[in-house]
This record gives structure tokens, C-alpha cells and sequence, in this order.
């Protein structure tokens, strides 16, 4: 897949950290599933840029929101 590609070890680093890790590693499959999906609807081309944009959108707020999760799982306040 061109473009985003996230790491097995950047990946594996990130989860141990973690206590909730099959959710974090969840949300990696589908943030890569964002991206590849994206990728998709630009190299077929039958996508209309309303369509793409729709779906950026989406893929920006996914990564808010996963940003906020890692955040929360990160904070010395909720690991003790």
C-alpha cells in the first residue's frame, strides 16, 4: 500500500504501554483500513471528490479520537 504505513514494531511498542490492548491494536486495523480505503477510492477513480472528501474527514476524526484513547491510556493518572 503506498502512502501511511504504520510499523509492526512501532505498533507493538505503542500497545504494550497499554492495558486495554486488543482495543488500541482494533483501532490500528482500522485506521489502516481508512487509509487503504482512501488510497482505493482515488486509483479506481470513480470516486467523486465530495465522496473523498467525506471520507477524509471521517479518517481525521477517527484519528482525533484515537489520539484521545492513547492519550487516556497513556496518562500516569489511569496506569497508577
Amino acid at each position: 500500500m503506498r502512502g501511511l504505513y504504520i510499523g509492526e514494531i512501532l505498533k507493538n511498542k505503542i500497545i504494550m504501554a497499554f492495558r486495554n490492548k486488543e482495543l488500541v491494536d482494533k483501532r490500528f486495523v482500522q485506521l489502516k483500513s481508512k487509509v487503504k480505503n482512501l488510497d482505493l477510492m482515488v486509483s479506481r477513480g470513480k470516486s467523486t471528490a465530495q465522496d473523498f472528501r467525506a471520507e477524509l474527514k471521517s479518517t481525521y476524526e477517527f484519528i482525533e479520537e484515537f489520539e484521545s484513547l492513547i492519550e487516556r491510556e497513556a496518562s500516569p493518572l489511569r496506569n497508577g
